[in-house]
């Protein structure tokens, strides 16, 4: 008995030198972030030039007229801006309609629920003797079905009915 109780203190005192060594190391400094780049390819990042080789002169022009990177590199982040910006736009758009479908479920189930809700204030404000007459109004049987069925006379089954239409129009 004596080793097993040792033992499980002995897996208690390892678990807590696990846990403090995971307590120093989230401690530490988190490291610099490093830029990240797009998880997804540009239509720049797959345009290859397929036009033929310009002349010598074509090229030196293009050379003295051609943009510096910088302004290639604001190009891209500003497409790239653009077309997360047109992503973005379309995920907002469904879910707007996702919650627009979820308002109209949460507005039928309030409806239902109110239903039901009134419907148990009047049965339980109800004797217990007449509680299953008071339900079976509600459903709209006939009030010769309510006496027969519930072992009452016609008279209690008529008022019970006109109870439940009552309770029904003060809604």
């Amino acid at each position: 008995m004596r080793e097993v109780i040792l033992g499980v203190v002995v897996l208690l005192c390892l678990y807590l030198a696990y846990v403090v060594m995971r307590l120093f190391r989230v401690s530490r400094p988190p490291r610099p972030a490093t830029p990240i780049e797009p998880e997804y390819e540009t239509i720049l990042d797959t345009v290859e030039d397929i036009s033929p080789a310009p002349p010598a002169t074509q090229i030196a022009a293009e050379s003295l007229t051609q943009a510096d990177p910088a302004q290639s590199r604001t190009e891209r982040e500003t497409f790239d801006a653009l077309v997360e910006l047109a992503r973005l736009r379309f995920q907002v758009e469904a879910l707007e309609a996702s919650n627009a479908e979820l308002r109209e479920e949460v507005a039928s189930l309030r409806e239902t629920l109110g239903a039901d809700i009134a419907a148990l204030r009047n049965a339980r404000s109800v004797s217990p003797q007449y509680g299953e007459a008071v339900v079976l109004a509600q459903r709209g049987l006939e009030t010769d079905a309510i006496a027969e069925r519930c072992g009452i006379s016609i008279s209690e089954a008529e008022l019970v009915a006109a109870l439940a239409r009552g309770a029904r129009t003060q809604e």
